[in-house]
């Protein structure tokens, strides 16, 4: 996770300056009408890890409109978006949210709903800021923004924030609540530049 953290935050330097399971799907059926989209272990509100790509793609856009992005399915191997299980991957946009689905081939209803990550758009290679304006926040307020005593308030004893000052990289992770991200730096007034669950692509 950490390599592909760098990397995100790398592309983000460059353009300034220029516990939950993730298993297979087990049915189709729509989830109920989104209200708002709430950052979970479980998925984004309603639409949860395992659910079919297209049900997700269908009840994410209903909210928010047609993706900026479409990396279609690739092979899933050491890449922007990380190292993802399963054969194949796949990562849609909504500007700095983004959803990814696998594929292992046991599937038939074309891969599943895995992990997202929030605070990055590939489409337009910036990362750090809500680019379409979502404002997504955990069930504890936790968003992009959120100041590391902020993350110290809502996850207690649970918040490691580990760093590398010549990097300039710093990583936050929340183990029991299952949240990492990354963040602008390592004091409290510092934020949150992106956050997603653990269990995801590392």
């Amino acid at each position: 996770m950490r390599s592909r953290l760098v990397t995100a935050l790398v592309g983000l330097i460059l353009v300034a300056g220029g516990c939950a399971t993730n298993t297979a799907p087990t049915s189709t059926t729509n989830p109920a009408p989104l209200v708002a989209l709430e950052l979970t272990v479980e998925g984004l509100g309603d639409v949860l890890f395992g659910l079919d790509p297209a049900t997700v793609l269908a009840d994410i856009s209903a909210q928010y409109g047609e993706p900026d992005f479409d990396s279609g399915w690739i092979p899933a191997e050491p890449n922007i978006f990380g190292t993802c299980p399963g054969e194949t991957m796949r990562a849609i946009g909504w500007g700095s949210l983004v959803a990814i689905f696998i594929d292992d081939g046991t599937s038939d209803l074309g891969g599943w709903f895995y992990t997202y990550t929030y605070g990055y758009d590939y489409a337009e290679n910036t990362g750090g800021v809500d680019t379409r304006g979502f404002d997504l926040e955990t069930a504890g307020g936790i968003g992009l923004g959120s100041t590391v005593a902020e993350l110290e308030e809502v996850f207690g004893g649970d918040l490691e924030v580990t760093g590398d000052a010549t990097l300039d990289v710093w990583v936050f992770t929340a183990p029991r609540a299952g949240f990492r991200g990354l963040l602008s730096g390592g004091e409290a007034t510092d934020s949150v530049t992106l956050i997603e669950p653990i269990d995801g692509c590392d």
